[in-house]
């Protein structure tokens, strides 16, 4: 093989290399997306339950006003999930300044955050059957 051959393979492998860390970023900026696009609409369901229970707690006699608080709280958790979600995309914005052990902790904290979202799958799951336990028992509905 010439020189000539070997400066031709050695741009290929670059262009390659490229082109798949572009890749990899933009795999990585859809999976946020994503996760957003899933936040989003349980964010909207809950916002459905929390007036679905307002709902339910004044037309029931035997539904506790404290039940309110079932989606209260998941909404509040939800808020938290996009605190840490926005902190994250600070910390990325800043992370040419950052220390390799700050984006070592970083990265831990991310993989929670995953966690975290499916938890609150989870969690509007849980408050979604007690809306229906909730429209099951009442008296009046």
């Amino acid at each position: 093989m010439t020189e000539i051959d070997f400066n031709e393979m050695d741009r290929n492998f670059t262009e390659i290399e490229n082109r798949m860390n572009k890749r990899e970023e933009d795999g990585l900026k859809n999976v946020l997306k994503h996760f957003d696009r899933i936040h989003d609409k349980l964010f909207s369901i809950n916002t459905m339950f929390i007036a679905g229970f307002f709902t339910l707690i004044k037309l029931s006699n035997n539904i506790s006003t404290i039940t309110i608080l079932i989606p209260v709280l998941n909404m509040i958790y939800l808020i938290w999930i996009e605190y840490r979600m926005m902190e994250k995309s600070r910390f990325e914005a800043d992370v040419k300044n950052k220390t390799p052990s700050e984006i070592n902790k970083w990265g831990k904290s991310i993989r929670l955050n995953n966690w975290l979202s499916l938890f609150s799958i989870t969690l509007t799951l849980i408050v979604a059957g007690y809306f229906i336990y909730f429209l099951y028992v009442s008296d009046k509905i």
